[in-house]
């Protein structure tokens, strides 16, 4: 069953919207590592190069696999997913197998016909990226000034086939506050479930561009108040937001949601990954990845044996073990720490309602 992280008692802080409850697992799939876009925040730094997994892997090592993991849901994503020449054999071969199947798109490169097969297959989810609500800032920030009228011309015909499930949106200063108002009511009207808005991160491409291009927590808010009027037609995700209501945080979803890359490394979380890759990084990306899925027969009893929570003690530090909300807390985003340049057990002081960021 698809569970909520979202809630109205605690802080936004993991970079994830939804996860499925134990013993059950969410996975992420990168197909594709190539990308027709260059955007200026991309955690995996995709453009127009390199691999792509073999359909022949996906269907005699990925899936049987990832279904040993207990895996009921997958995301695929890249790269640009529709960038891969078999996506449609692979979205059918995953449903084949009863899995939930979620695709993560600039929606710039879907192919004719693409949108009817995936609709006759029943249950397939788009989620679209969309930065800004004009060419001069999703165009600029994807590297394409042209993308911003296929996106939005796309997004029209996923509604359509009822494929579109949510918009994913990155705040930027190329686009103005008033932008977002505009993107919302273009979410209502195509029937989005939600809009999923996300800072800028210092991970990936970000750690170059934020900068130049993250907006300021006051902005922000003006964001966050400009759009709230839509909450009662659109599920509004703000992750990572300034936490003005000081409430607790969510905790991490690490080993729950994993991550399959390219090359068939797994993950227990990418966003951990990310991070690692950041010139600040205290922590090094093989502490997070658990096999290869592609190379190891046994990569479930691995990802069990794992134990992220027993391996770092999150919130291990004096700050959080002295707060007087300590129980309530998740402690927040691991990955975002070590994108800090912190240890993991340090404090997630982005978002702690009790350290000023």
């Amino acid at each position: 069953m698809k569970r909520q992280i979202i809630s109205e008692t605690k802080a936004a802080s993991c970079y994830f919207r939804t996860s499925v409850d134990a013993p059950n697992r969410k996975a992420l799939v990168q197909i594709t590592e190539w990308c027709n876009l260059h955007c200026a925040h991309c955690f995996v730094s995709a453009g127009k190069y390199g691999d792509a997994m073999s359909f022949s892997d996906i269907e005699n090592l990925l899936i049987p696999r990832l279904m040993a993991c207990r895996v009921i849901s997958v995301s695929l994503t890249g790269g640009e997913p529709f960038a891969h020449e078999k996506i449609i054999e692979i979205t059918s071969l995953l449903r084949k197998n009863n899995m939930k199947v979620s695709i993560c798109t600039n929606a710039t490169f879907i192919k004719d016909g693409q949108m009817e097969a995936l609709a006759s297959l029943g249950e397939i989810q788009c989620n679209v990226s969309l930065d800004g609500f004009s060419p001069e800032s999703h165009g600029r920030f994807r590297g394409d000034k042209d993308s911003f009228n296929k996106t939005v011309s796309t997004i029209r015909e996923l509604a359509k086939h009822k494929l579109l499930h949510g918009l994913l949106v990155t705040p930027n200063n190329l686009a103005e506050v008033s932008e977002y108002p505009k993107l919302c009511e273009f979410a209502v009207e195509n029937g989005a479930a939600y809009v999923l808005m996300n800072p800028l991160s210092s991970m990936g491409r970000g750690v170059k561009s934020i900068g130049k291009l993250a907006m300021p927590n006051e902005v922000m808010r003006q964001i966050e108040a400009s759009t709230a009027e839509f909450s009662d037609r659109v599920q509004l995700v703000r992750i990572r937001f300034p936490n003005d209501k000081k409430l607790p945080l969510a905790s991490c979803e690490a080993g729950n949601i994993v991550y399959v890359f390219t090359h068939g490394e797994l993950t227990v979380c990418p966003y951990l990954v990310f991070a690692t890759k950041t010139p600040q990084s205290l922590h090094k990306a093989e502490e997070f990845i658990v096999g290869n899925i592609f190379k190891d027969e046994d990569i479930a009893d691995k990802l069990d044996a794992y134990k992220f929570g027993s391996r770092y003690k999150i919130g291990g530090n004096p700050t959080c073990e002295g707060c007087q909300i300590n129980a309530q807390c998740g402690k927040g985003c691991p990955a975002a720490v070590i994108a800090s340049g912190k240890k993991i057990e340090e404090v997630d002081t982005e978002v702690c309602p009790m350290v000023d960021s």
